[in-house]
């Protein structure tokens, strides 16, 4: 029962392929996320993050002009004060008030401006209020 010769290389080649893999796992998992959070926790946050929460009346304004379209937001649970909202981009169907909505943008001053804009669907399971 010979070995063969090349078996070193081949087991040193997996074990790079293996190597650069588990580089790019890690990279990624920690690089590439962006923070979730609700309007309750947003102060303080730096850069582009995730937003959830629930829209909050009068919706004014136009999505492709200049100013954007405004709105308000809070926690999903209602119990948070309200961050002001400024989308520039194509609205959802589904998008009106008291909807819940997922938003990709950073804060600004006072005003979270948002570049993506997707809404919740509503569940047939749940009792309507």
């Amino acid at each position: 029962m010979a070995r063969s010769k090349s078996s070193p290389a081949r087991l040193i080649v997996a074990l790079s392929v293996a190597a650069v893999l588990a580089v790019f796992l890690i990279y990624t998992a920690i690089a590439g996320s962006t923070p979730a959070l609700e309007p309750s926790n947003l102060t303080g946050h730096p850069g582009v993050v995730s937003l959830t929460g629930k829209v909050v009346g009068p919706v004014t304004g136009n999505a492709h002009a200049s100013a954007g379209l405004h709105f308000a937001l809070h926690d999903i649970s209602g119990v948070s004060p309200t961050v002001a909202i400024v989308y520039h981009g194509s609205v959802p169907d589904l998008f009106e008030v008291g909807r819940d909505v997922n938003l990709t943008g950073e804060l600004q001053g006072n005003a979270f401006v948002a570049t993506a804009l997707t809404t919740k669907c509503p569940s047939k399971y749940t009792a309507k209020v």
